[in-house]
């Protein structure tokens, strides 16, 4: 009965957009609340009618019934949310470095807009959040992370069974690599807050008069600064290869 409502091809775009919708609807530097509707829609349109072409060997026929186009659509949404969180996930570690950074610098209470979580957060991780939304679209990950999704059709084949323990593992994993990662982009400032702090707490017991810590907080600032911007571009290409290699798994 379908058949008389939609033909082959409305159905597979139909299909291949629900699943492209929902990854630009997370996708960072895509889902920010500045970025209007419409050009979401646009660019996941234009998306999908690029992408049809080359996934309709992989696509489902028609269904016979209404329960089954109802199967493939709640199927192509969680394979669609499932790959943007893959993104959001790598996009934690971020945040987990830039609020570590933060509160080892002295910049914890500075607050400014996340465009990530589109609410107010640490100074650090908006000004890290800001700078790989702009290098991920000037290094064209963007493209990177389109073509793992059409490469995701190989991996989670429209129609087939759902899997969730293989797709609790992989998330897991992700999560658990963001969090690996978010501490390693941290570590140096951990090392600086130590000696720091440590350096401080010997010259309070020299001079217990004076109130060291008060002193020495534009000092921690100063040099926290430096540290970020002498560290930045090695960050940066170390968070960008970690992002890479999110989606490169899906890649042939």
């Amino acid at each position: 009965m379908l058949e008389h409502f939609l033909t082959l091809n409305t159905f597979h775009i139909l299909l291949v957009f629900v699943r492209m919708g929902t990854v630009f609807m997370l996708l960072p530097g895509f889902a920010a609340g500045y970025v209007p509707v419409r050009i979401r829609l646009l660019i996941a349109v234009t998306v999908t009618l690029v992408v049809v072409p080359l996934v309709s060997p992989v696509l489902p026929d028609l269904p016979d019934t209404a329960i089954e186009m109802v199967r493939l659509i709640l199927l192509e949404s969680f394979y669609g949310i499932f790959m943007g969180l893959l993104a959001q996930g790598a996009m934690a570690a971020l945040h987990l470095a830039g609020s570590s950074i933060g509160h080892n610098t002295g910049l914890m209470n500075a607050m400014v807009f996340d465009p990530v979580t589109e609410q107010q957060g640490a100074l650090v991780v908006g000004f890290l959040a800001n700078v790989v939304i702009v290098l991920l679209f000037v290094m064209d990950m963007h493209h990177l992370v389109i073509q793992a999704v059409v490469s995701s059709y190989a991996v989670f084949i429209p129609g087939a069974s759902l899997m969730p323990a293989d797709h609790l593992i992989l998330f897991t994993d992700q999560l658990s690599k963001s969090f690996f990662m978010g501490l390693q982009l941290a570590s140096p400032f951990i090392v600086y807050a130590i000696v720091f702090q440590s350096t401080m707490g010997v010259l309070a017991r020299l001079a217990p008069q004076m109130n060291v810590f008060f002193v020495a907080l534009p000092l921690q600032i100063i040099l926290g600064l430096g540290m970020l911007m002498v560290a930045m571009p090695g960050l940066m290409l170390w968070y960008l290869a970690f992002y890479e290699d999110t989606f490169t798994r899906f890649l042939p």
